[in-house]
Parts: C-alpha cells; structure tokens; sequence
C-alpha cells in the first residue's frame, strides 16, 4: 500500500507540475493591422505562427507593449556577456583616464600662466619703481639703460603682462 501511495503521489505531482507549462504555451504573429500579437491560441484565419518557447515567456510579459518595452530596454541596457562587460569597462576607465590627463594638463598649465603672469608683474613694477636698470651685454659686462632703453623696457614687460596676465 505504501508503494501505492507513492506512486499515486508521483503522477498527481507529474500531471501538476505539466499544467502551467501547457498553460504558458504562447503563439506569436503578425495580426492584420500588421502589429505582432501574442496569443495562448494559435490565429483562426490560418495565419503563419511562431510557438514561443517557455524560456521566451518571461521576456515577452503579458503583451505587445511589454515586448516593445522588452525591446526598448535591450537596447539601452548594459552588454550581456562578460566580454561586453569588461569591454565597456575598459573603454569608461581609458575615457575617465584620458579626461583626467587633460584636467591635470589643465591645471599645469594655467599654474604656468599664474607663475608668468607673476614674473611679468615684478619685473615691470622693478623697472617702473625708477631704480637704475642693467643688462648684460655679450662680453658678460654690465650695461645700464638710458631713459629711452627704460621704456623700452617697459613697454616690452606691459605687453608680456597683458599676454600672461588674461
């Protein structure tokens, strides 16, 4: 009786665990205003039908909107294998790399321009403070401006200051 019992219990547990299977039986086509339409039944006018799989069931959802929106989010979504994946990843790391040598070049060279900037101001507010100016000549001797080498000079260190100092 005990082997009965089993028994009688392994086919009322084989026959329900085929019911939802034979439930979510899906057929896909093309209706006649030309949209995909899914059905449990397949189309009465003899139309070509695609059976759906049960592992398609979950991606189709409950209708045609839900396959459109199935669609949509496919192509939106992150890559699917793991190749894809590392891919991306790859590309995003290179791209955040690249956009932070250039925020570091960035920053260089603005410091580059303060620095010039700064050099152009003090050597035009030491011209302009009226102390005697000197440059070395080629022989490496000391020869002081006249008054008409000091606006020279001058004028050469505002357009350096107007330059650097944007």
């Amino acid at each position: 009786m005990n082997a009965l019992a089993r028994l009688v219990f392994a086919l009322g547990a084989a026959t329900l665990a085929a019911l939802p299977a034979a439930a979510q039986q899906l057929y896909k086509y093309v209706g006649p205003d030309g949209k995909v339409q899914y059905s449990d039944r397949p189309p009465a006018d003899g139309r070509k039908a695609e059976k759906v799989t049960s592992s398609r069931i979950s991606s189709v959802g409950s209708g045609a909107t839900a396959a459109a929106a199935s669609g949509d989010a496919a192509k939106s979504s992150t890559p699917k294998t793991a190749a894809e994946q590392e891919q991306a990843y790859r590309q995003r790391k290179m791209e955040a790399d690249e956009k932070a040598r250039k925020g570091e070049k960035l920053a260089q060279e603005q410091q580059q321009q303060a620095e010039a900037c700064a050099n152009a101001r003090r050597d035009l507010a030491g011209v302009q403070s009226g102390a005697r100016v000197a440059r070395l000549n080629e022989a490496g001797e000391r020869i002081f401006l006249d008054d008409s080498g000091v606006q020279g000079e001058i004028s050469r260190l505002q357009r350096d200051v107007a330059a650097n100092c944007k």
